[in-house]
Protein backbone atom coordinates (compact mmCIF):
# COMPACT_ATOMS: atom_id res chain seq x y z
CA UNK A 1 0.00 0.00 0.00
CA UNK A 2 1.32 3.44 -0.89
CA UNK A 3 2.35 5.75 1.96
CA UNK A 4 -0.72 7.36 3.44
CA UNK A 5 -3.98 6.01 2.18
CA UNK A 6 -6.76 8.55 2.70
CA UNK A 7 -10.17 6.96 2.41
CA UNK A 8 -13.59 8.46 1.90
CA UNK A 9 -16.86 6.65 2.61
CA UNK A 10 -17.25 5.76 -1.09
CA UNK A 11 -13.95 3.84 -0.93
CA UNK A 12 -15.33 1.83 1.98
CA UNK A 13 -18.54 1.08 0.09
CA UNK A 14 -16.53 -0.15 -2.90
CA UNK A 15 -14.19 -2.21 -0.70
CA UNK A 16 -17.06 -3.93 1.08
CA UNK A 17 -18.91 -4.48 -2.20
CA UNK A 18 -15.86 -6.11 -3.80
CA UNK A 19 -15.35 -8.24 -0.68
CA UNK A 20 -18.91 -9.56 -1.06
CA UNK A 21 -18.89 -9.79 -4.86
CA UNK A 22 -15.40 -11.19 -5.34
CA UNK A 23 -15.02 -9.55 -8.76
CA UNK A 24 -17.21 -6.83 -10.31
CA UNK A 25 -17.27 -3.94 -12.79
CA UNK A 26 -18.12 -0.24 -12.52
CA UNK A 27 -21.69 -0.29 -13.85
CA UNK A 28 -22.69 -3.14 -11.56
CA UNK A 29 -21.05 -1.47 -8.55
CA UNK A 30 -22.83 1.77 -9.51
CA UNK A 31 -26.22 0.05 -9.46
CA UNK A 32 -25.57 -1.66 -6.12
CA UNK A 33 -24.23 1.44 -4.36
CA UNK A 34 -26.52 4.01 -6.03
CA UNK A 35 -23.78 6.33 -7.34
CA UNK A 36 -23.26 7.39 -10.98
CA UNK A 37 -21.02 5.23 -13.18
CA UNK A 38 -18.63 8.14 -13.82
CA UNK A 39 -18.02 8.67 -10.12
CA UNK A 40 -17.50 4.93 -9.60
CA UNK A 41 -15.05 4.74 -12.54
CA UNK A 42 -13.01 7.63 -11.08
CA UNK A 43 -13.08 6.02 -7.64
CA UNK A 44 -11.96 2.66 -9.05
CA UNK A 45 -9.06 4.33 -10.87
CA UNK A 46 -8.02 6.14 -7.68
CA UNK A 47 -8.23 2.93 -5.65
CA UNK A 48 -6.24 1.07 -8.28
CA UNK A 49 -3.49 3.72 -8.05
CA UNK A 50 -3.47 3.19 -4.28
CA UNK A 51 -3.11 -0.55 -4.98
CA UNK A 52 -6.02 -1.62 -2.83
CA UNK A 53 -7.87 -3.01 -5.85
CA UNK A 54 -6.65 -4.43 -9.16
CA UNK A 55 -8.01 -5.28 -12.59
CA UNK A 56 -8.53 -8.92 -13.33
CA UNK A 57 -7.09 -10.69 -16.35
CA UNK A 58 -8.48 -13.29 -18.72
CA UNK A 59 -11.32 -13.36 -21.21
CA UNK A 60 -14.03 -15.08 -19.17
CA UNK A 61 -15.28 -15.01 -15.63
CA UNK A 62 -17.00 -17.76 -13.64
CA UNK A 63 -19.74 -17.34 -11.09
CA UNK A 64 -17.46 -18.83 -8.42
CA UNK A 65 -15.23 -15.74 -8.83
CA UNK A 66 -17.96 -13.15 -9.40
CA UNK A 67 -20.63 -14.14 -6.89
CA UNK A 68 -23.31 -11.77 -8.22
CA UNK A 69 -23.23 -13.22 -11.75
CA UNK A 70 -26.35 -15.16 -12.71
CA UNK A 71 -24.88 -17.42 -15.40
CA UNK A 72 -22.17 -20.00 -14.76
CA UNK A 73 -19.61 -18.30 -17.00
CA UNK A 74 -19.59 -15.03 -18.99
CA UNK A 75 -17.18 -13.36 -21.35
CA UNK A 76 -15.67 -10.16 -20.02
CA UNK A 77 -17.09 -7.06 -21.68
CA UNK A 78 -16.02 -4.65 -18.95
CA UNK A 79 -13.02 -3.86 -16.77
CA UNK A 80 -13.42 -6.14 -13.78
CA UNK A 81 -11.84 -5.34 -10.42
CA UNK A 82 -11.06 -7.27 -7.23
CA UNK A 83 -9.41 -6.54 -3.89
CA UNK A 84 -5.64 -6.87 -3.64
CA UNK A 85 -4.00 -8.38 -0.57
CA UNK A 86 -3.44 -4.82 0.70
CA UNK A 87 -7.13 -4.08 0.13
CA UNK A 88 -8.10 -7.19 2.10
CA UNK A 89 -5.75 -6.19 4.94
CA UNK A 90 -7.08 -2.64 4.96
CA UNK A 91 -10.69 -3.80 5.13
CA UNK A 92 -9.83 -6.24 7.91
CA UNK A 93 -8.02 -3.49 9.87
CA UNK A 94 -11.01 -1.20 9.52
CA UNK A 95 -13.38 -3.90 10.74
CA UNK A 96 -11.14 -4.87 13.67
CA UNK A 97 -10.26 -1.41 14.88
CA UNK A 98 -12.53 1.26 13.40
CA UNK A 99 -11.83 3.78 16.16
CA UNK A 100 -8.07 3.80 15.60
CA UNK A 101 -8.53 4.21 11.82
CA UNK A 102 -10.88 7.19 12.28
CA UNK A 103 -8.49 9.01 14.65
CA UNK A 104 -5.60 9.05 12.14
Amino acid sequence: MEGSCKLIPLHLYVLTHLKRAGIDYAKSISKMIGVSVGVIENTLSEMERKRIIERTHGSAIKRTEARFKLSYEVRKHHKYYRLTNDGEKLLRAIKNNINDILRT
